[in-house]
């Protein structure tokens, strides 16, 4: 099979250490009430959407973007992140990053990486940068992959001519959505529902 796209997710795959919502909640000291919000959405209680809108109305006082940023913008890249991306490059795929994350922090790493698909969550902001009750929904996380599927006919790849990689439990529909589904670490229920696993980023170049 010949692919021609590549697609990342952020948090684990691209970038190692917490996830940046955790980060987040721990800035805002809001860990506790934010796992209530994970359990009633992964038993479908709420829609991500909510989820997303449940986690941003408990950091008080009402935060700025500037805070935001400067919070997620800590990041480690995974180890040979930036050598992959441009070896893929040179093989004359195209690359992507298809994320919960938000947009504030994967725009800017897909930019220091060279990828120019990324499909990211976002915030509404008021007049003055501050943060309000409204999100940018893009992507689901246990439905990543129609975000993935949206990128794809953009492209016009088929989703057999492409690979998607991640980290967790929540990649499994992504990454069987893909021609190939490559996991990275030792989540059981994603190396369950991969083609391929692997421990780091480097081994994926052995695939395309």
């Amino acid at each position: 099979m010949k692919y021609r796209l590549v697609a990342f997710d952020l948090d684990g795959t691209l970038l190692v250490g917490k996830s940046s919502w955790w980060k987040l909640h721990e800035h805002f000291r809001t860990i506790e009430p934010s796992l209530q919000n994970m359990k009633d959405y992964e038993e479908r209680k709420i829609a991500y959407d909510e989820w997303m809108r449940r986690d941003i109305a408990l950091w008080k006082p009402t935060p700025h973007i500037s805070t935001i940023r400067k919070i997620l913008l800590d990041y480690t890249l995974a180890s040979n992140a930036e050598r992959v991306i441009e070896a893929l490059k040179e093989k004359k795929l195209q690359v992507a990053i298809v994320t919960t994350c938000l947009d504030v922090l994967a725009s800017p790493v897909a930019l220091r990486l060279g990828v120019p698909n990324v499909v990211a969550n976002g915030l509404v902001l008021d007049k003055n940068g501050y943060l309000t009750s409204k999100v940018i929904f893009n992507v689901d996380l246990f439905d990543k992959q129609k975000a993935f599927r949206r990128l794809t006919k953009k492209l016009r790849i088929l989703l057999s001519q492409s690979i998607a990689m991640g980290d967790s439990k929540y990649d499994v529909n992504f990454l069987r959505s893909a021609g190939m589904g490559i996991a990275i670490g030792k989540d059981k229920d994603l190396i369950n529902a991969a083609d391929v696993t692997i421990a780091d980023l480097e081994e994926l170049l052995n695939f395309v």
